[in-house]
This record gives structure tokens, C-alpha cells and sequence, in this order.
């Protein structure tokens, strides 16, 4: 009788909505409270809430709790700088833990310019408290007032679209301003027809350091340069020039260096570089930078400074996991302090040194935050803020394995079994692909993936050439060559799945993915008939449309090597479309209505050449919706995708009826 009442059902789609994020995980100047957001769905508002949340970091008992976003302690005192709405308009707020007073500071005005994935439009405490600097517009954008046309004169006019953003850029620009935490009217910092972002402060809270692109073509290219200002007289100083591209500047404790992650190829793109992100360290006498992480050759991360000696912490993925490492200001001494199968999505050291905050999770649990003793070297986890929602349910882990690719290459998989997989059943396999094309599958938990296994499918993960954690040749691997190798790859790691485990039925392979893995499906479709099902979500079709539609067209000239208009050749020939007439999977496709990342055009022209030829195929298009999967999706939208997805797929690839429930 004890056994029934341990039995665990699986995840099912409904069960998301009580799964509560954590994110903005830090310290107080004390070390006394942690302050974090955790994300809840709304389901029945079609919503999220994000709530802030301060916690006695011994008693892990909480103390206060309000809306909001983007906690950031004061480096002197037990105030929280933080993002809420007032009157429609988005303002930097202070809280005071002692006085429990919440004050608004200053407003912020966001162009919906497009800098790329790693720009950082955010707010700093100077480090004696006394200002906090931002990144914002100038005042409120005007609406054009017309409803009838919309005019582009530039490159770069698209921008994110999706959720209530515009779709054409806004033509604002973003700069640097500075507030008194004490009140006072905002002061800017920069100006001019250029885009200032990714600010770090010096310590005597004298200069701050930041990102432009001040080229006169900065539409047209990603050579982002660190810069500097001095607050007294609003001198600017060029840090980098001929360098490549600079990300998230950090200075350094005694002021003597400014770290940030780099890339130095000419031709880079603001959404999926192929070139790792590295750490380099410049000396504010000399702005000449070095390198301290080639010789690792990971995909650099997360910088920061340790407050009192000279080190730098990072995160890098390697091989499925995504861990915590720590390296000298010289690049003398490098080690991994946290990350053992599993992920390290962010993290803070506190102002003592001691302590590190991060968020961690794994294939079978979602994300939760812990504390790290670096004395003592252990650490205890801070929050259990899914444990109610999951105490029913029984999640899949993921086993990892590795085989050889057809040119003898080690290539990396995780397979996860059916919820209730008994010996000598046989059970249908989805293979899931990712997107970037340089992303990275791991040990970090996938409601898709979760949610697939609880319908009766294996489901097949694999990081085929092209992916990041694997060092720089292998995501390189794909660059000119998309559809080659790493579809090669995948066929490879689907044949070593089958052969390695006799209960999977190779008579029902389905594939699905999302963005590039969106493009990889549709490729799959044309390249194989194998799989008795697709479903491709936000996929790319014709680079040579996508060239020239997308928000991205600066993606196809880094991946494929040449300028698009001298390159039509190489991009029809790795277009799906080219090859549609061999297609004979039943495919789904779903797309944001609003994505100017990959349009939905993509979608339309692979789904009306299928229709044409009487293949079975469907075009949901989700109103409003913009790119990426899903948390951005709105809830009862996230859930659709969901929900179509499994039911296009045990339609086509149906699973086994006879679930044992598993204790």
C-alpha cells in the first residue's frame, strides 16, 4: 500500500503553470538577506508576474515580497534599486528594508533598436551608493500618428518584434545617464546619433565604462568598442579600436583594468556568432587587451570581479553543463568551482568575498537558488520553490552518451526514456534539435522535453557539430555548411540511439525544433523520409528570403563567409525549399505572427510548396507572438505550442496506450 501512494504521474502540460522561476539572485552588503525574482504564470490573465523577494540568507525566512524586476542591492546600505511600471511608464525605484519605503528615481525611455543578444540595457549603484547609472532613451518615443504606412531608410530598421513591441524600429537612441539615489532631475552622460549600453562603473564612482558602435555604418556591422566617461566633465575615452567586438565591461576592484567578453572577427551578427565569446582584461594606462581563456577554449560568460583579490569569475558550457569557474587577473591559474552535471544560469559573489549566489538547475529539477561557502567549499540551496508543484510527479533524467559521427568525430546525446518504460516494450523517439545554430543541449531542465516523455516518447537530444562547449573547431563545424555535417551528425546519432537501445521503435521517429532547429527540421524533411512526423516551430525555409527579411540578415553574411548578394548559390543550395519536392512527413508548422527574427514568410513558403504536392501539413500562426521558445510566448500561447506539438505527434507517431505508473 505504501507503493501506490509514492506512485508519480508524469509532467503534463497543465503543470507548468505552477513552475516558478528564480532569477536575480544577490547578496546584501552585509551578507545578512538574498533578493531574488521569481517568475509565476498567470494562466486564466494570460500573463506573468514577476514578484521580488527578500530572504534572511540564514533562516531562509522571508522578509519582504512586491512586484518588480531587476533587484540590485546598494554596495552601502540595505536598499534595493529595482524596475516597476508607474503609469505606463517603466521607472528605476528604490525600497529601503529598514523604513520599508519605496521611492520611484527615474523614468526609462527603451528604443526598440535592435543592439543584439548580449547588450545590456540596464542600471548600476555607483560604488558609494550616492548615483545609479542607466541606460535609457532620451524621453518617451512618440507614436508616428500615422496608421497607413510604415517607412524604413535604413538597414537596420526591423526590430524584435512580438507581445505590444513595434515591428519597425523606433530610430531613438539609447545612452548613459545618471541619477542621485536622493532625488534630483537625470543627467546624461552621452549623446549623439550612436548607441551606448553595457555600463560598468569604476570604483571611486568617477568614470563608467560602456559599449558603443560608432562606426559610420553601425547598421551595416557588430564592431562594438569599449569606451569610457569621466563624470566631471563628460570626457569620453575610446578604450578599443580595430579590436572586434566588446561585450559587458566589468572594472576591476582597484580600477587598474576593465574585463569583458570579446570576439575579434571582422564579420560577426547580433544573434548566434559562431566565434566563442572569450574573457579579456585591459589595462586602463595602456587599453591594450589580452586574453586570459583562449588556451580553455570554451564560450566565455558572466564576467565579474572578485571584490578583494585579482580574479575573475565566468561562466562557460562544456560538454552539456554549464559551470562556475574562477581564473587569475594574469591567466595564471584557472579552476571550476560549481557545475557538475548540471547548469549554472547565473550567479553574484557578495561584496565579502565569501559567498557566491547562483541559480542551478538539472534534467530533472528546475531552477532553484543556493548559496556557495567558498571557505568552507559547499553549498546549501537557499530556495525550494518547486517542490509542492512537483511532489506528484515523477520527471525523466536524461543519460547522457557519446558516438561517432560518420567522419569519426565524438559527438555528444542525451536520450531520456518514456514516463512508465518497462523491458520489452517498444516506444516511439522524438528527436528534439536546438536552436542558434551554436546553442547547447545539457543538463538543465526542458519542459519540452519533459513533457514529451510523459506522452510515451523517448525523446533524443544531441549537440551536433556547430554547437557551443565543445571549443571553437567543432562550432565552427557548421559555418558554411549548414545541412551538412550536423545533419550528418543528427541521422548519426538517431542510428547510434537505435542501435544502442532495442526497445526504441525506429518505424516511429519524429523530429521536432525550434528556430535553427526549426531550419533543421525542415531540412530533415527534405533530406530523409524516415520520419513519420514533424513539427517545425519558427523554422527557416530559403536563406535567401531569410537574407533579406529577417532582423538577422547580418547572421547569413557570418555564417556563410561573403556579403548575401554574392552568395545566392551557397544559400539556395542550403535552403530547404530547394529540395521540397522529396518531402513525404506529415509537418506542423507554428510560428509567431510578429517574428521579424525568422518572418513568418518562412513558415508560408515551406507549408504552401508542401500543400501543393498533398502533403499533409498545417500553418498556426500565433497573433501578436514574436520569435523564441517559450517562456516569451504568452501563457495560454506557450501551452497551445504545447499542446499542438504532442498531438501532431501521437497522431502520426502515436505512443504505447499501457502506462505503468512508476514509483
Amino acid at each position: 500500500m505504501a507503493g501506490e501512494q509514492n506512485v508519480r504521474r508524469p509532467l503534463e502540460i497543465k503543470d507548468l503553470q505552477h513552475i516558478v522561476v528564480p532569477s536575480a539572485a544577490s547578496l546584501s552588503a552585509d551578507s545578512r538577506y538574498v533578493v531574488y525574482v521569481t517568475t509565476t504564470v498567470l494562466l486564466d490573465e494570460n500573463t506573468y508576474q514577476n514578484t521580488i523577494s527578500v530572504v534572511d540568507a540564514v533562516t531562509n525566512t522571508e522578509q519582504e515580497a512586491w512586484d518588480g524586476a531587476s533587484p540590485k542591492w546598494s554596495p552601502v546600505s540595505n536598499e534595493i534599486a529595482y524596475l516597476s511600471e508607474q503609469n505606463g511608464v517603466e521607472w528605476i525605484w528604490i525600497y529601503s528594508l529598514e523604513t520599508k519605503e519605496h521611492r520611484p528615481v527615474a523614468p526609462v525611455y527603451e528604443s526598440h533598436y535592435f543592439l543584439g543578444h548580449l547588450a545590456l540595457k540596464d542600471f548600476e549603484w555607483s560604488p558609494d551608493g550616492s548615483m545609479i547609472a542607466y541606460i535609457s532613451a532620451s524621453s518617451a518615443i512618440p507614436d508616428s500618428g500615422d496608421k497607413h504606412v510604415k517607412i524604413a531608410d535604413r538597414i537596420l530598421y526591423k526590430t524584435k518584434g512580438g507581445r505590444g513591441r513595434p515591428d519597425i524600429t523606433d530610430n531613438a537612441f539609447s545612452h548613459l545617464w545618471i541619477v542621485d539615489v536622493r532625488g534630483g532631475k537625470p543627467i546624461p552622460l552621452t549623446s549623439g546619433p550612436y548607441n551606448d549600453h553595457s555600463l560598468s562603473w569604476s570604483p571611486d564612482s568617477q568614470r563608467i565604462a560602456f559599449v558603443s558602435n560608432r562606426s559610420a555604418d553601425a547598421d551595416n556591422n557588430q564592431r562594438n568598442d569599449l569606451w569610457s566617461v569621466q563624470l566631471s566633465n563628460q570626457q569620453i575615452t575610446r578604450r578599443t579600436e580595430n579590436f572586434g567586438t566588446v561585450y559587458q565591461p566589468v572594472w576591476s576592484p582597484d580600477g587598474q583594468q576593465i574585463a569583458f567578453l570579446g570576439t575579434t572577427s571582422r564579420v560577426s551578427t547580433n544573434d548566434s556568432p559562431a566565434e566563442d565569446t572569450h574573457l579579456y582584461v585591459l589595462s586602463t594606462a595602456t587599453n591594450g587587451p589580452v586574453c586570459l581563456t583562449r588556451a580553455f577554449d570554451r564560450r566565455i560568460e558572466q564576467i565579474s570581479w572578485d571584490p578583494l583579490e585579482a580574479r575573475l569569475y565566468f561562466t562557460a558550457g562544456n560538454e552539456g553543463t554549464t559551470a562556475l569557474y574562477r581564473v587569475t587577473a594574469d591567466g595564471s591559474n584557472l579552476e571550476k568551482l560549481l557545475g557538475e552535471e548540471c547548469q549554472v544560469l547565473e550567479y553574484r559573489v557578495d561584496a565579502s568575498g565569501k559567498w557566491i549566489v547562483y541559480v542551478r538547475t538539472d534534467a530533472v529539477h528546475p531552477p532553484e537558488v543556493f548559496m556557495y561557502d567558498q571557505q568552507a567549499g559547499h553549498s546549501r540551496q537557499l530556495t525550494h520553490l518547486n517542490e509542492k508543484a512537483l511532489a506528484e510527479i515523477r520527471l525523466q533524467p536524461a543519460t547522457s552518451f557519446w558516438f561517432s559521427s560518420f567522419d569519426g568525430t565524438k559527438v555528444q546525446g542525451w536520450l531520456i526514456k518514456p514516463y512508465g518504460f518497462t523491458e520489452g516494450g517498444r516506444y516511439p523517439l522524438v528527436l528534439v534539435i536546438h536552436g542558434g545554430p551554436h546553442n547547447m543541449f545539457g543538463y538543465g531542465f526542458e519542459e519540452r522535453q519533459q513533457v514529451l516523455s510523459g506522452q510515451g516518447f523517448a525523446v533524443l537530444c544531441i549537440n551536433p557539430r556547430g554547437s557551443s562547449g565543445y571549443g571553437q573547431q567543432f562550432s565552427s563545424g557548421c559555418v558554411k555548411d549548414w545541412g551538412g555535417g550536423d545533419y550528418r551528425d543528427l541521422i548519426a546519432g538517431v542510428d547510434a540511439a537505435i542501435s544502442q537501445n532495442n526497445w526504441i521503435d525506429a518505424d516511429r521517429l519524429a523530429v521536432t525544433g525550434q528556430s535553427y532547429g526549426g531550419y533543421m527540421t525542415n531540412w530533415i524533411i527534405t533530406q530523409t523520409n524516415r520520419f513519420r512526423a514533424a513539427v517545425s516551430d519558427g523554422g527557416i525555409s530559403n536563406l535567401i528570403s531569410f537574407a533579406g527579411t529577417s532582423l538577422y540578415h547580418s547572421l547569413m553574411e557570418s555564417e556563410f563567409g561573403a556579403p548575401i548578394y554574392d552568395n545566392f548559390d551557397v544559400l539556395w543550395k542550403c535552403s530547404p525549399l530547394k529540395y521540397v519536392k522529396k518531402v513525404k512527413t506529415p509537418t506542423l508548422f507554428l510560428h509567431g505572427e510578429k517574428d521579424n527574427e525568422v518572418p513568418v514568410s518562412q513558415a508560408e513558403e515551406l507549408f504552401v510548396a508542401l500543400r501543393k504536392q498533398g502533403i499533409d501539413s498545417r500553418l498556426v500562426q500565433y497573433i501578436g507572438e514574436g520569435h523564441g521558445w517559450r517562456p516569451d510566448l504568452l501563457p495560454q500561447n506557450r501551452y497551445d505550442v504545447l499542446t499542438r506539438m504532442v498531438d501532431w505527434l501521437k497522431n502520426y507517431c502515436p505512443s504505447e496506450t499501457n502506462r505503468k505508473p512508476q514509483p
